[in-house]
């Protein structure tokens, strides 16, 4: 299967599109000398974009170019599309909270724009909040209500047990809560999405070497791999102890060997005891378990890569990597995304992905 083209024209530009407040300005667009957007697991992805702050006016004369206010100021909209600037594809809608100006004797004058998406309402407003039984489904509605967003989720509709929420932030709280039971959430333009992990694909993408994969580096690891994580507890209702154990549940993207296999092979069984975590029930326990071996599982073969600026490549996306050889082509979840920009690389993508297979193309 080859891989798809970015575009369907032979020479095309690639150029961001950035609009503030639902608007476009030539002067943005034309002044605009770097972007990076950073988006990662648990959400909230950054921007920084870079402009060159001087501009001609009409009189044939030159000042700073956004110092007016009237554009880019502190708490506008901000929204960027990139890859064909004919069909730009939206990878970031947030709001700007910070504005840098850098003056030097070499060079013009720059400004910094900062902004972050959605979930920085989330960071800012700690409380402290006891939640009797809810399901994980109904914090994320909760959230997304404050944040006026549009909740997406899939399962975990179960009720887990009580929650404490104290003096931490919305987005901590929901972040320490679905590591706990192996889910993620991301801001996607007006939507807050939710799911298991397992469950998350958006989009498949195939990279070969030497073509739109332009670098990269994968390291299988045994040092962290085990094969068995047990977790025990005390059930007050039955008043009983309780002991589980897991070898996972979702292995993700890839084939071939699994980290455990290997690590039963070459150096015997290794099993893992969680005891700072605590629970009590058996399916709270199991939950742990499994979202904790399925986490070191993951990891096993770990992947850092540079290919050609593409707005579908996503945290959640699924990637083939070939051209590597046997051992490292293979299907990986990438797991953070930098999408850059500038006058001297143009559009590039970074990414870190992982895999629990190694040895898929055997």
């Amino acid at each position: 299967m080859p891989e798809a083209p970015t575009t369907t024209l032979a020479v095309y530009s690639a150029r961001p599109t950035v609009q503030i407040n639902l608007q476009s300005y030539a002067k943005v667009s034309e002044l605009l000398i770097g972007m990076e957007m950073v988006e990662q697991e648990g959400g909230l992805s950054s921007l920084e974009l870079r402009f060159n702050n001087i501009a001609s006016d009409p009189e044939g004369g030159a000042g700073l170019a956004f110092e007016d206010d009237r554009i880019l100021k502190l708490g506008a909209a901000i929204a960027v599309y990139s890859g064909d600037e004919m069909a730009p594809q939206e990878i970031f809608r947030g709001m700007i909270t910070g504005l840098e100006a850098e003056f030097s004797a070499d060079g013009a004058p720059t400004l910094l724009v900062l902004a972050e998406d959605s979930l920085q309402q989330a960071r800012m407003a700690r409380r402290t909040q006891i939640y009797e039984n809810p399901s994980i489904a109904d914090l994320i509605r909760q959230l997304a209500q404050r944040l006026s967003l549009t909740p997406i989720i899939t399962g975990f509709t179960d009720a887990i047990t009580t929650q404490v929420q104290m003096d931490e932030s919305d987005l901590a709280f929901l972040r320490r809560v679905l590591a706990r039971y192996d889910g993620d959430l991301q801001v996607v333009g007006t939507e807050l999405h939710v799911s298991p992990r397992g469950e998350v694909r958006r989009g498949s993408l195939e990279l070969h070497i030497h073509s739109q994969l332009r670098r990269v580096r994968i390291l299988a690891d045994l040092a962290h791999q085990v094969t068995q994580i047990t977790v025990s507890g005390w059930n007050p209702e039955q008043g009983q102890p309780f002991a589980v154990s897991s070898t996972g549940v979702h292995r993700g993207p890839g084939t071939g060997w699994m980290g455990a296999q290997i690590l039963a092979n070459a150096v015997g069984s290794r099993s893992h005891h969680i005891a700072h975590l605590a629970a009590t029930s058996e399916a709270e326990a199991h939950a742990i378990a499994d979202a904790a071996f399925d986490a070191r599982a993951h990891r096993f073969v770990q992947v850092e890569g540079t290919a050609e600026g593409n707005p579908a490549l996503r945290v959640g996306t699924h990637v083939s990597l070939l051209g590597m050889g046997d051992r490292f082509d293979n299907s990986y979840y990438v797991t953070r995304v930098c999408h850059r920009f500038d006058g001297i690389r143009g559009y590039e993508t970074d990414f870190e992905a992982e895999s629990a297979f190694w040895g898929g193309g055997r």
